[in-house]
C-alpha cells in the first residue's frame, strides 16, 4: 500500500476539499485512532467515547408519505458499492456501551447517508454480530453489510434532521396541550348538563313489546300466502333465467375459442401438403401377403406412432428400418379403427412402401409395409411436404383442443335447453317443489343406469340394508339437499 503522502499527491483538488471537510467533521465527533495502518483520514476512535450517555433516546423517525420504508434490492446494491471506496468513519474493539458511537453515529447522519465502522485489529473477543445488533438497537438504522472488518449502516428512509425532529415535536406537545383542554372543557360541559337534567318519570318502552306492537300496527304488513307463494315463484323464475344467462354466456366464449383454435390449426396445416396414392402400386400375391403379416406381427422392432401422428420424422425411420430389413412395423395406440386406417395409408402414400396389414394387438394396431421389391432409398429421407416434429406437436395440441370445445360446446347446448324447458314450465305455472329445483331434472338426466346402480350398492353395503327401496328412500333426501346446495353456490 502507497503512503498517506503519495496517495495525497494523487488526489484532485475536489477530493483534497472532501477530505479537508470530512477531517473537520471526524474531528468533532471524537478522538482519532492513532494506530490505524489504512489510509487518511484517521477513523474516531470508538473507544474513547463514553460508553454510556445520560438521557441518551434513539433519534425521533417519521417516515414521509409515499416513502417506503425499506430499501429495493437495487438501491441495497447501489449503496453497498458506494460504501467499498468510503473511508471508514469510526474504529471499535468494543462489543457493549455503545451509546457514545451511537450519538456520534447520529450526528453524522447529519452530514451523510451512510456510516462505516471498521473493527479494530488484534483486539480480543471481538464480535461484529454483537456489535450490529447494539448500533441497531441504539440509532434504529439499516444494516447494509457486516464482515470481520467494516461495518456498514444506512440512517435509513425515516431518518429526519434535527431541525425538522424539534419542529415536529413542538407540534406533537402542542396538539397534546390542545387536546387536554379540549376534555377539561367536555367535562364541564357535561357536568354542567348533568345537573340541570331531571329524572323521567315516564316508563320506558324502547325495546319491548309494546314497542313492536305499535310499530306493526302502524307500519307493519304482514304478507298472505298467496303473495308469499308468489315471491317464491318470482325468485325461482328469476334464479332460473340468470342460470341460463349464464350458461350461454359460457357457450358463446366457448364458441370464440373454438374459433381461435381452428384458425390456430388452419395456419399450421398450410404446411402440409399430402401426397396422393400412386396408381401404379406394386402388387402383393395372397401367399406374399400372409407371409409378410406373419414376419411383421414376429418383428421385435418397431416403430411406436404416438400423439404427432405422422410427419417427417416417421418417414425418416421407416426408410432406416428399410435399409437393414423389408418389413417395418408400426405401433399405433388409437382408439378409433377408421383413424387408424387413415394414418395406414398416409404412410403408405408418403413412404412409397406397400401396406401388407393392419391388426389389432395387445400393445394396440399394428400396421406392416413392404418397401417393395424394385425399393431404391431416396436421396432426402425426409419429406418436404410433411411437417416438423414442432409443426406436428402443434397440430397435435389444437386437434385435442378443437375436440375437447366442441364436446363442451355440445353439453353446454344440452344444458341450457334442459333448463329453457324448466323454464318455460315454470312459467307455465308448474308447481317449484324440492325435487323440481333447477338443475335437479338436468343431474338426474346425465346419471346413467349404472352410477346410480353403483350408489346404492354402495350405500346397502355400507348401512347394511336388505331392501334396494329403502335404500332409494333414505338416499332421496340427501339427493334433494345436494342439489339446492348446488344451486345455491351457482353465481
Amino acid at each position: 500500500m502507497p503512503s498517506s503522502s503519495e496517495y495525497l499527491k494523487d488526489l484532485s483538488k475536489e477530493e483534497l476539499m472532501d477530505l479537508c471537510e470530512l477531517n473537520h467533521l471526524l474531528d468533532e465527533l471524537g478522538p482519532r485512532y492513532k494506530d490505524w495502518s489504512g489510509r487518511e483520514p484517521l477513523p474516531v476512535d470508538a473507544d474513547l467515547l463514553p460508553p454510556v450517555v445520560p438521557g441518551y433516546q434513539p433519534p425521533f423517525r417519521r417516515l414521509p408519505y409515499g416513502v417506503r420504508h425499506c430499501l429495493k434490492d437495487r438501491e441495497m446494491t447501489t449503496f453497498r458499492r458506494l460504501a467499498r471506496s468510503m473511508p471508514p468513519h469510526f474504529a471499535i474493539g468494543r462489543n457493549r456501551e455503545l451509546q457514545g458511537l451511537a450519538q456520534a453515529i447520529v450526528k453524522l447522519w447529519e452530514r451523510t447517508a451512510i456510516a462505516k465502522i471498521a473493527v479494530k485489529r488484534g483486539v480480543e473477543n471481538t464480535r461484529n454480530e454483537r456489535m450490529a445488533e447494539e448500533l441497531k438497537r441504539l440509532t434504529g438504522g439499516t444494516l447494509l453489510s457486516r464482515n470481520k472488518e467494516f461495518i456498514v449502516f444506512y440512517r435509513g428512509n425515516d431518518f429526519l434532521p434535527p431541525v425538522v425532529t424539534n419542529t415536529l415535536k413542538e407540534m406533537q406537545k402542542s396538539r397534546n396541550l390542545r387536546q387536554e383542554e379540549e376534555e377539561e372543557a367536555r367535562g364541564r360541559a357535561l357536568a354542567l348538563v348533568g345537573s340541570n337534567v331531571k329524572a323521567s318519570t315516564l316508563p320506558l318502552v324502547a325495546g319491548t313489546l309494546a314497542e313492536t306492537t305499535a310499530a306493526t300496527s302502524r307500519w307493519g304488513h304482514q304478507r298472505s300466502p298467496d303473495e308469499i307463494e308468489e315471491m317464491k315463484r318470482n325468485s325461482a323464475l328469476t334464479q332460473q333465467a340468470s342460470l341460463v344467462r349464464h350458461l350461454e354466456k359460457k357457450l358463446a366464449h366457448a364458441k370464440g375459442k373454438l374459433t381461435k383454435a381452428n384458425k390456430a390449426l388452419a395456419k399450421v396445416q398450410e404446411h402440409l401438403d399430402p401426397t396422393d396414392l400412386p396408381t401404379d402400386l406394386e402388387t402383393l400375391s395372397e401367399e406374399e401377403r400372409i407371409l409378410f403379416r406373419k414376419i411383421g406381427l414376429s418383428m421385435k422392432p418397431y416403430l411406436l406412432l404416438g400423439k404427432r401422428g405422422v410427419y417427417d420424422g416417421t418417414i425418416e425411420n421407416m426408410h432406416l428400418h428399410w435399409k437393414y430389413r423389408e418389413l417395418v412395423k408400426i405401433l399405433v395406440k388409437r382408439e378409433s379403427l377408421a383413424q387408424v386406417k387413415h394414418i395406414a395409408i398416409s404412410l403408405e402414400a408418403e413412404s412409397g412402401g406397400v401396406l401388407v396389414s393392419l391388426d389389432k394387438t395387445t400393445k394396440g394396431y399394428a400396421i406392416i409395409i413392404y418397401r417393395g421389391k424394385n425399393y431404391l432409398r431416396p436421396l432426402e429421407m425426409r419429406p418436404k411436404n410433411l411437417l416438423t416434429k414442432r409443426q406436428a406437436l402443434a397440430r397435435s395440441v389444437e386437434l385435442q383442443r378443437c375436440e375437447a370445445l366442441k364436446h363442451h360446446i355440445s353439453d353446454l347446448q344440452e344444458k341450457i335447453e334442459l333448463m329453457k324447458s324448466e323454464l318455460e314450465e315454470m312459467k307455465a305455472g308448474n308447481e317449484v317443489g324440492a325435487v323440481n329445483t333447477p338443475y335437479s331434472r338436468l343431474n338426474v338426466a346425465l346419471l346413467s343406469d349404472e352410477d346410480i346402480e353403483g350408489v346404492i350398492n354402495d350405500l346397502l353395503n355400507l348401512y347394511m340394508l336388505e331392501d334396494e327401496e329403502h335404500a332409494f328412500h333414505f338416499l332421496l333426501p340427501c339427493y334433494e339437499q345436494l342439489y339446492t346446495f348446488e344451486v345455491a353456490t351457482l353465481p
